[in-house]
């Protein structure tokens, strides 16, 4: 009679210990690891793409927010919120009617007579106005009167009817150009040249950063100019003139050192002695004529006196900014041209024969000093 077993020497399945196991051949581990049959690796494998071309593509998203559309937006916004609260206002005043025209050239000339090869009145820069005058010409040609109330004749396709980039209600600031040239780009940062402006140029400024400034062309598209060469002031202002308005006046001129001379020139591209004249006090808040017979009368006299036996002039008399009226040869009751007085009896001058404008000791130029007829004082 078989003697049963305890549970207690039974497996934990119940199964009796005594009874025989059954063999099982090994199992193989290729059996669960086939990985690396399939081509799978623990590190993926690299994509390929350099580890610095992310994050240089972020600094270039990240550039053009900052210097692109970050200023675009901002100009947008202020003008929506400049249109919102103009609607909400009476209309501005507007300064030019039907008959203005503005220049679109850098600048553009003004003609003695609807020809081509007419003689040279003056000249007209970028964004300035003028007025048309009712008469008929040729085509290609409009009579106009500037600003001054000089009257001449100037090609058409150099004019726009367009008068929204000169009228002053329309916008805060204005910039005038005091150096030689100012350029005007496509974008407030490393844009396109879009023109270049010469000194005595007006723009007027519908946004305005930190160092830049938006300002509006003739043509109905904007710009972007950096505060530097220029004046920026309220649209209704007028330049004042400086602390040492000599002084000033003497280093605007010569930004005129070795331009080419040009009858009746206004820019640094061609200028008269007159043209300088001028535009050295327009920057310096002073409005004098553009031409040298109006210069002949602009400011006060000053006493000329001679040396009996030589005929020179008393330099001692002068001051720095007089402006010498010089007479033709051969004519000393005939104011031919001008010259500047810097001082220390230097002048800047450009002989008829010479074709660039030269600062000159007056001192040794007695030649110069014998045909002084008038002078000149700007700044009493």
């Amino acid at each position: 009679m078989t003697r049963p077993v305890p549970s207690f020497q039974k497996g934990s399945s119940g199964r009796d210990r005594s009874s025989p196991r059954a063999w099982r051949s090994p199992r193989q581990v290729d059996h669960y690891w086939t990985f690396y049959k399939k081509g799978l690796y623990v590190s993926k494998p690299s994509s390929g793409i350099p580890g610095w071309l992310l994050p240089l593509l972020a600094l270039l998203i990240l550039s053009v927010l900052i210097f692109w559309a970050a200023p675009l937006a901002v100009s947008r916004l202020q003008a929506r919120q400049q249109g919102n609260s103009q609607s909400e206002q009476t209309e501005p005043v507007l300064k030019y009617g039907d008959a203005t025209r503005v220049v679109i050239r850098p600048v553009a000339d003004v003609f003695a007579a609807p020809d081509l090869k007419a003689g040279r009145l003056s000249q007209v820069l970028f964004n300035e106005p003028v007025t048309l005058l009712p008469e008929r010409c040729p085509f290609g040609f409009a009579a106009v009167s500037l600003q001054d109330g000089l009257s001449g004749y100037m090609m058409t396709k150099d004019l726009t009817e367009s008068t929204r980039s000169v009228e002053p209600s329309g916008y805060a600031y204005k910039a005038v150009v005091v150096n030689a040239t100012k350029r005007v780009m496509s974008h407030a940062r490393r844009g396109t040249l879009l023109v270049e402006v010469p000194m005595g140029t007006v723009l007027y400024i519908p946004y305005r950063g930190s160092g830049i400034a938006q300002v509006a062309l003739p043509d109905g598209s904007t710009g972007w100019i950096s505060d530097e060469g220029v004046v920026i002031l309220p649209s209704q202002e007028q330049i004042k003139p400086p602390f040492e308005p000599r002084q000033s006046f003497c280093t605007s001129v010569m930004t005129f050192l070795q331009a080419t001379v040009l009858e009746e020139g206004q820019t640094v591209y061609g200028i008269s002695m007159a043209g300088i004249v001028r535009l050295a006090g327009a920057v310096n808040g002073l409005n004098v004529p553009r031409s040298l017979e109006g210069l002949t009368g602009a400011g006060q006299p000053v006493a000329v006196t001679r040396n009996e036996q030589t005929g020179l002039v008393d330099l001692a008399n002068l001051e720095r900014a007089d402006l010498l009226i010089l007479a033709a040869s051969g004519q000393p009751d005939k104011a031919a041209d001008l010259a500047v007085y810097l001082g220390d009896s230097q002048i800047l001058y450009a002989r008829p024969t010479q074709s660039t404008v030269q600062v000159m000791d007056l001192a040794r130029e007695t030649d110069i000093q014998t045909r002084i007829m008038a002078v000149r004082r700007l700044y009493p």
